[in-house]
């Protein structure tokens, strides 16, 4: 009596029998994180995770950037980062095959700004590690833009959310044509992606990518001051005049607060799942999980498995078994144990 065994299957033929968990949700969609140089450690276990366990979804891309003039913080002035840490993230994310998006999110620059040697080493860096070809910047500000294409003629520029948030016109379908001519990509106001109006009449679709988790009011009447607020921070990170001014302007539109008794479907620009759907069978491919309106990365695990798998009835017990694994992989022994002497390196010589 011989055992039974299981046949064997080609990794594409294990593929193939995934796909029915992305089937009905975005299951072409290409995935841009937020958090990169921020919480690499967790981004990219779970990137590996999915590439190697799941294979129907992974990272195209991470975005993110180290604290400099050039970005901004909603929450506190972050420490900087050292510069070697930088470049090994760099690596680390080119042998996953991950591009690296770095977020220049601050519009309001000053010509002294724009010179910024340390913002443009980070640029010049990323630049030279693109091993694989899919590193960008993404910039909040034109005058950036520009002085970037001077340096770097074939360095790939996005245009950030912000770039729009600032504008001082009215936003139109018009106004994104004319950007998607003068950027790679072009990023949508998050409350722009459930206005028909707009998204219907956007020429090269493939051109722009959609914020999926954006908590900021759909009509929140500071947004523009509150991203100028946090570029005044940047530059005076300790005037507690200007924490005040933050925090009197949350106070007063209320978007922190939450109310169980009035809760208001679509009050945020977090798409639903139609919304999303929706979109994606108008044409767009390109989705975007945002961190910095996140205060630590717990918020953004979950949020990577909330945005990225379907929990439609018939299959959540699947996606939930999917990312109580991904965070298993969080309690795998180590043999290295956390020590604050990591940094430091030792020799036997005198």
């Amino acid at each position: 009596m011989h055992a039974m065994s299981t046949p064997e299957i080609t990794p594409e033929q294990a593929i193939d029998n995934l796909r029915f968990l992305t089937r009905d949700y975005l299951p072409a969609a290409q995935w841009t994180v937020g958090g990169a140089l921020r919480f690499d450690k967790s981004l990219l276990v779970i990137n590996n995770f999915l590439s190697q366990m799941l294979a129907i979804r992974r990272f195209a891309n991470v975005a993110g950037a180290p604290p400099c003039s050039w970005s901004l913080d909603w929450f506190v002035q972050r420490r900087p980062m050292a510069f070697d840490a930088y470049c090994r993230a760099l690596e680390s994310y080119a042998q996953q095959n991950t591009g690296v998006i770095l977020v220049f999110d601050n519009p309001n620059l000053s010509e002294a700004d724009l010179a910024d040697s340390y913002c443009l080493g980070l640029v010049k860096e990323l630049h030279k590690r693109d091993h694989i070809h899919r590193n960008a910047v993404c910039v909040a500000s034109d005058a950036l833009a520009a002085r970037l294409r001077a340096e770097l003629p074939d360095l790939k520029i996005h245009c950030h959310a912000n770039r729009l948030v600032m504008e001082k016109g009215k936003r139109s379908a018009a106004l994104y044509n004319s950007l998607a001519t003068r950027y790679d990509r072009v990023c949508l106001h998050p409350a722009d992606a459930v206005k028909p109006g707009i998204t219907s009449a956007l020429e090269q679709k493939e051109k722009f990518d959609i914020i999926i988790n954006d908590s900021c009011l759909r009509t929140c009447p500071v947004r523009r001051e509150h991203t100028a607020l946090l570029a005044d921070m940047r530059r005076a990170p300790y005037d507690t005049e200007l924490m005040r001014r933050r925090s009197d302007l949350i106070t007063r539109v209320g978007c922190q607060k939450v109310n169980a008794a009035e809760l208001q479907q679509k009050a945020s620009c977090n798409l639903t799942r139609q919304e999303a759907t929706e979109l994606y069978a108008a044409g767009f491919r390109s989705f975007i999980i945002q961190t910095q309106q996140f205060r630590n990365e717990m918020t953004l695990l979950w949020d990577i498995f909330q945005c990225m798998l379907d929990y439609s009835p018939e299959i959540c017990n699947k996606a939930a078994l999917i990312a109580s694994s991904a965070m298993a992989e969080f309690g795998k022994a180590s043999s290295d144990l956390p020590s604050g002497l990591r940094q430091f390196s030792f020799t036997n010589y005198e």
